[in-house]
């Protein structure tokens, strides 16, 4: 049996999944299942669900995390294939540091040798949309040479084909570098993959008799090369279970390519349609339908009473706009919905949304969680601190400590308050920590105590500028000599669970950095670390996503449309406030200067132009729009503001489509 459940969010389609394969569980060994899903999280969960008595292997897997394992298992039938003969018995894999330190690194040779003159993005941003093409193609299952073809055609003016020209340069010599370090980026594993694994005859013979059955959930999520695996088991398992969510389209600008699945796999499966449940109310789902038409067709928009439009707030400014969104939250709260079950939702999560509404929430005794995707690890204040440690102790390195930065650390490690540790760090900041014997009035500001510590921690960190100095050890010897002991005076419990896990991923994330670096060139240990150190301040490691658990119950949450989407926090909410409803980052196109997952996608429907563009713009909101809606059940609120919180008039095109023919009823108050 070979079946698909199709259904909106909420309607069981993961559920009907998960039970099958308990099913077949219990009367075969799990080794015969494999079970694809979008992410991490959701393997995860997946595993979570299990409830059998006995299992086999649990092949519960992303793409990416299959391909990997295969590529392991398998590499003597790809190396086989490489120039130089074998090499190792097993590659390094390369996490997005080394990946993005490398390119980077060619970036500016190519930069000094006069490329890329006409392109106004940084060498770390260049580096990250090459790496992004190499990543796009690899995931369409595109040969280098036809990138190349793709990018020179979309290129209209003869400086940008010379740019494009040397950026392909770079991929390729980036490509070829790897090769031949056995040292494979993201975009080479699926490669490797998939021209000589799935192609291979042994290999297709070992995977029919491995897997029997086969469950995908959330294939309309999957990318063209995961759907290529997918074809290719689908006709030699005994059974084949998959999900497809028909209002799932919002990951197309991340790789999927749902049409594309539709097209194949319907016609291949019994399809079961599953409307009975669903997450939204039939109002939300309404009004879902309603914005989505008035997006894309210009269709007259008319709201029903899931909008609450007796409370529509317009405002001049930003500020207060927000002020009542505080106010309307609190409203709700007191009525008895509880702060989880309502969302907020802006374009952007800047840090004067953040401060205004945290300051509120707090003065009305609630909690804010901050679901932006963006969320790093150094914006936990222990990891800076490592940061912020590593310069000081290394002054001859020369690089700048952030200003804020330092007045965080300090006052987390000297427990100062923000006026002292302001003080002590204008005397810090340029690496000559103050001798307080020399300075009693900046010790009579300080106080005893406080001077006390500052005293002991001068003392460390003359110590350690004494010490042979590796960033990896160093690292282990701050937190636990320094920062471990701050964490019992963290009252919450999911505090202190992030601080472990930033600083540990930021150990993780300089071994792993070391690692690959160190086959690339001859470096010397301190070198490596001050390579490390130099990309977090330019934001490049720094990039890297904190997913660890966190507290929700009780607190309002706050997103981005696709945090709000792709984080596994939330399943639904009883209200939505979509904010800065004129904001013209409701409509940012994914193409960059260098870089444009349409154009090297393996569905297209034209060629590249602004008309295509703005209908990408208009078909990515709308699937934002009405992803969100689904997993609301019963209000929306719109708020937005004339202003920007830089004072400039705001002229977006959904607050045009939300508020036609709705002036009358938007409050001014």
């Amino acid at each position: 049996m070979k079946r698909i459940y199709s259904g909106p969010t909420g309607s069981g389609k993961t559920t009907k999944l998960q039970k099958k394969y308990h099913q077949i569980g219990q009367q075969v060994k799990t080794d015969e299942c494999l079970v694809l899903v979008n992410k991490g999280t959701n393997a995860t969960k997946w595993r979570q669900e299990i409830k059998l008595t006995t299992t086999g292997l649990v092949n519960i897997f992303t793409y990416f995390g299959f391909v990997n394992q295969e590529v392991t298992r398998y590499w003597d039938l790809i190396e086989e294939n490489l120039s130089g003969g074998r090499k190792v018995l097993k590659p390094t894999f390369m996490t997005v540091e080394p990946t993005h330190y490398l390119m980077t690194s060619f970036v500016e040779q190519a930069r000094e040798q006069g490329n890329f003159i006409e392109v106004s993005a940084t060498a770390q941003q260049i580096a990250l949309q090459l790496i992004n093409n190499l990543n796009y193609a690899a995931l369409n299952g595109l040969e280098l040479s036809e990138v190349k073809d793709r990018l020179n055609k979309w290129a209209k003016l003869a400086e940008q084909k010379d740019s494009y020209q040397a950026g392909f340069k770079l991929m390729k010599r980036f490509r070829e570098v790897c090769l031949k370090q056995r040292c494979l980026d993201y975009s080479l594993v699926v490669d490797l993959y998939n021209k000589y694994l799935l192609s291979n005859q042994k290999y297709n013979q070992d995977l029919k008799e491995r897997f029997n059955y086969l469950f995908v959930d959330d294939l309309e999520k999957m990318v063209p090369t995961a759907q290529d695996v997918i074809k290719k088991l689908l006709p030699e398992v005994d059974e084949a279970y998959l999900s497809f969510n028909p209002e799932g389209g919002f990951e197309k600008f991340f790789g999927a390519a749902p049409q594309l699945a539709k097209e194949y796999f319907f016609s291949q499966c019994e399809l079961v349609e599953l409307e009975e449940i669903h997450t939204a109310s039939l109002q939300a789902r309404e009004m879902a339908t309603k914005i989505t038409d008035k997006i894309l067709t210009g269709a007259k928009l008319s709201y029903n009473d899931f909008v609450q439009q007796d409370q529509l707030i317009k405002k001049k400014f930003r500020g207060e706009m927000l002020l009542k969104v505080a106010n309307e939250i609190d409203e709700l709260i007191k009525e008895g919905v509880n702060p989880h079950q309502i969302a907020i939702i802006a374009p952007q999560i800047d840090k004067i949304l953040e401060f205004v509404l945290e300051k509120e929430f707090k003065k009305d005794g609630h909690s804010l969680l901050n679901l932006r995707r963006d969320r790093r690890l150094l914006d936990n204040r222990f990891a800076q601190a490592l940061i912020v440690l590593t310069i000081l102790v290394n002054p001859d390195w020369e690089l700048e400590l952030n200003f804020s930065s330092l007045v965080q650390t300090l006052g987390l490690i000297l427990k100062l308050d923000p006026i002292r540790a302001g003080l002590l760090a204008n005397r810090v900041i340029d690496k000559q920590l103050p001798d307080l014997e020399e300075n009693p009035q900046l010790r009579a500001r300080l106080g005893f105590d406080d001077a006390k510590r500052y005293d002991d921690f001068k003392a460390w960190i003359t110590d350690k500028r004494a010490t042979d100095f590796e960033l990896e050890y160093f690292f282990r010897e701050a937190f636990g000599e320094l920062l471990s002991p701050l964490l019992a005076a963290l009252a919450d419990e999911s505090e202190q669970e992030e601080v472990i896990l930033s600083c540990r991923k930021i150990m993780d994330s300089i071994v792993k950095f070391k690692k690959v670096v160190s086959q690339f060139k001859d470096a010397a240990e301190e070198d490596i670390g001050y390579k490390f150190i130099e990309m977090i301040n330019q934001g490049t490691v720094a990039a890297e996503l904190l997913f660890g658990k966190q507290e929700s119950e009780d607190k309002v949450i706050l997103a981005t449309p696709y945090s709000f989407l792709s984080l596994p926090d939330v399943d639904k909410v009883e209200y939505l406030f979509l904010l800065d409803l004129s904001s013209e980052l409701w409509l940012l196109g994914s193409g960059k200067e260098l870089s444009n997952p349409y154009v090297l996608s393996r569905q297209t429907e034209g060629e590249w132009g602004d008309k295509i563009d703005q209908k990408l713009r208009y078909q990515q909101l709308a699937d934002y729009l009405q992803s969100i809606l689904s997993k609301v059940t019963k209000g929306l609120y719109l708020a937005d503001s004339d202003l920007s919180s830089r004072g400039w008039q705001q002229e977006g095109q959904l607050s045009d489509w939300l508020q036609e023919d709705q002036t009358e009823v938007i409050n001014n108050g």
